[in-house]
């Protein structure tokens, strides 16, 4: 019996009848052979995908999400994790990655590649955080001051942005009006909640016991970058946009690979429905990658703090497919680029193409 990893066909079938006639004359029973030749499937194409650590794609890995659409579409998906996925992917090691739209103007311009945004995962979620007892209200409280960020690209970029247009100040890497310091999100956290420094640009998972604890704050009663901007520069304030993770891919490998690029985006939308339905158990079943000591007498707690967070600061989009209608609310978002001096005057939006999901093979 084949398994479903074979196309069934049968290949050849030799029949032999041989028909002896007797003296008396009866024939006897034909004989017949029938052979099976198995014809395997064509090898798996391979879809190389560059991305930061994700408890969502671990799940799915462990839960069969990942092989199920690999068997349907006869494709497998190699995942590297990293929190620098832009200049690996920018360096050619991957043929998608997940990162911001706002930083694929800049991508653009580093390469000279072109570039395609097809799907969204998730949206713009990390604070500037200060300790709760600082003194801290706003920005410009901090000039002068020791800020931690992940690099200069990321949220850094997308909160200097912002805090250009609404408060007139310099926040990158290099400023003079703050002193400016990169390290990974666990080490900022880490500097924070030591007073080593002032403020950081972090992941809430960085600072899920002082979170718990109440000890930091943010800095802006919206958290996260999404919610910052969509109080700030979304009049209707609905747009579920400044996404923190697009999927992009160079344009010529979007174009080559179509059936590669169905197969991706419904691995994902599978997840996003997953996420959706079992956040708090993706949350227990992976403790560590929110932050939380899988070995502590606050574990449940804990479970619940990240799970609270998730639920009123929710970073995930509805759906990964892009429409004509979310892209139209996300273009005032380069405007205001050009507008602070983060993007040239004369350079192009980002192109996003939407893609409707056809039936499964």
């Amino acid at each position: 019996m084949f398994t479903k990893n074979q196309i069934f066909r049968m290949a050849a079938v030799l029949m032999v009848i041989t028909l002896l006639v007797g003296a008396c004359g009866t024939a006897p029973t034909p004989q017949v052979e029938i052979k099976e030749v198995e014809v395997t499937r064509a090898p798996a194409t391979i879809v190389r995908f560059v991305f930061a650590p994700d408890p969502l794609m671990k799940y799915m890995q462990d839960t069969g999400i990942v092989a199920k659409y690999e068997e349907l579409y006869n494709m497998r998906l190699q995942t590297i994790a990293t929190w620098d996925e832009a200049a690996f992917f920018g360096g050619g090691h991957a043929d998608i990655a997940s990162t911001g739209d706002y930083e694929v103007t800049a991508l653009a311009q580093e390469t000279g590649q072109d570039y395609v945004i097809f799907g969204l995962y998730n949206l713009g979620r990390v604070p500037i955080w200060v300790m709760a007892d600082s003194p801290y209200q706003s920005i410009k409280d901090l000039k002068g001051k020791k800020i931690g960020v992940p690099g200069a690209l990321s949220s850094t970029m997308l909160w200097g942005i912002m805090l250009k247009e609404t408060e007139g100040v310099d926040l990158r890497v290099g400023s003079t009006e703050f002193n400016v310091i990169v390290n990974e999100h666990v080490v900022n956290g880490e500097l924070l909640r030591r007073g080593e420094i002032d403020a950081g640009i972090i992941i809430p998972e960085a600072l899920l016991p002082e979170i718990r604890d109440g000890k930091v704050r943010c800095l802006y009663p919206e958290c996260s970058t999404y919610e910052y901007y969509r109080a700030h520069f979304d009049p209707a304030k609905q747009h579920k946009g400044v996404p923190g993770n697009v999927f992009i891919s160079t344009k010529a490998w979007f174009d080559a690979n179509p059936g590669a690029v169905q197969f991706f985006l419904a691995v994902w939308e599978e997840g996003l429905k997953a996420w959706k339905e079992n956040r708090r158990d993706i949350i227990r079943l992976y403790p560590e990658d929110w932050g939380i000591d899988p070995n502590s007498e606050t574990f449940d707690q804990d479970v619940e703090v990240m799970t609270k967070w998730l639920t009123d600061h929710d970073w995930f989009v509805d759906t990964v497919y892009l429409d004509e209608t979310w892209i139209q609310k996300e273009s005032p978002l380069f405007d205001l680029m050009r507008k602070t001096g983060f993007m040239p005057q004369d350079m192009a939006n980002p192109v996003f193409v939407p893609v409707k999901p056809e039936p499964l093979p």
